[in-house]
């Protein structure tokens, strides 16, 4: 085994993944798999490429993969892999999900997928927004999944995860309100990424054929999924209108647009303050100030 950009970091549960790879892949030795890291803002992502030394044959094809570890930093920003693999497994007829190729107690191996991540302009072109909302609009429509999204509870769970130093009186009573609350109706079920953005689009041609890190997909109100949507892509009111215009009127996703758009605006404040909190947790586990510069935006808008 070789390790690229990984000299200053343990590589965790080491032996857990090598048997994982040895029942997926029993002709190929340990020593054969080179693994880089990959960038994240979850962590514990890999790249896994085979050399072409093997038990009982001196030459065969590359074989990539992906590994995501289960642990300690990807359960507090409220990630499982169990979870990620069987919603994958129940997405396996949908085109813009990766394959599942093994699972243990510690990694998740998938199918590593070529293509690009689009540039900011890119993605936000009228081009490429239609064909996001052919896919978000597909996915929509699938079978519903066997997981519900409880936004509360990871709310909750996050709050236990964040400097208690950097709470103050008015935060506790918002982070009260946001357990208590009623919450927006549901007008759809349906199966959501929840974590679209360029970065985690792959393309070819300059055309989008995979979404990735499926660690946070469940099933969500379509009002939840798209706000999150337009929010972490930070979509102008015309972008959306444009957006939403054929994700229900070309792919008819959703019967009546209008509707749909101000039911979008009520989970404004809940997309927000789950976002902060995300950043908070992120912030508590790492240290790193780029966290509480990309939150500023938030802490502001309810005036923390």
């Amino acid at each position: 085994m070789r390790l690229f950009g990984l000299e200053n970091r343990v590589l965790s549960n080491r032996s857990s993944l090598f048997a994982l790879l040895g029942e997926c892949f029993p002709a190929i030795l340990p020593s054969c798999w080179e693994v880089s890291s990959l960038a994240g803002l979850s962590g514990g992502s890999y790249l896994l490429e085979s050399q072409p030394v093997s038990r009982t044959e001196k030459t065969f094809s590359t074989i990539k993969l992906i590994a995501r570890a289960e642990g300690q930093a990807q359960s507090a920003l409220f990630v499982n892999r169990r979870k990620e693999a069987r919603i994958l497994k129940q997405l396996k007829h949908f085109a813009y999900s990766p394959d599942v190729i093994g699972r243990n107690s510690d990694w998740l191996l998938l199918e590593w997928v070529a293509g690009d991540h689009p540039c900011q302009a890119q993605f936000l072109s009228s081009k490429f927004q239609y064909q996001l909302a052919e896919i978000v609009a597909k996915l929509h429509c699938q079978t519903l999944l066997s997981y519900r999204l409880p936004l509360r509870n990871e709310i909750a769970h996050y709050g236990y995860r964040i400097d208690k130093k950097r709470i103050s009186s008015r935060w506790k009573r918002l982070h009260h309100h946001f357990l208590y609350a009623p919450m927006p109706n549901v007008i759809k079920l349906a199966p959501a990424h929840m974590d679209i953005h360029p970065g985690n689009v792959l393309c070819q041609q300059k055309v989008p054929t995979m979404l990735v890190d499926w660690e946070y997909a469940a099933n969500t109100d379509i009002g939840l999924s798209l706000e999150t949507y337009f929010q972490f892509n930070s979509l102008t009111l015309e972008q959306r209108d444009y957006f939403l215009t054929h994700y229900c009127q070309t792919f008819g996703a959703y019967k009546d647009k209008h509707h749909l758009a101000r039911h979008c605006q009520q989970w404004e404040p809940w997309v927000k303050y789950m976002t902060l909190m995300w950043y908070e947790v992120q912030w508590c586990q790492r240290q790193h100030a780029q966290f509480l510069n990309d939150s500023a935006p938030l802490r502001d808008y309810f005036s923390l």
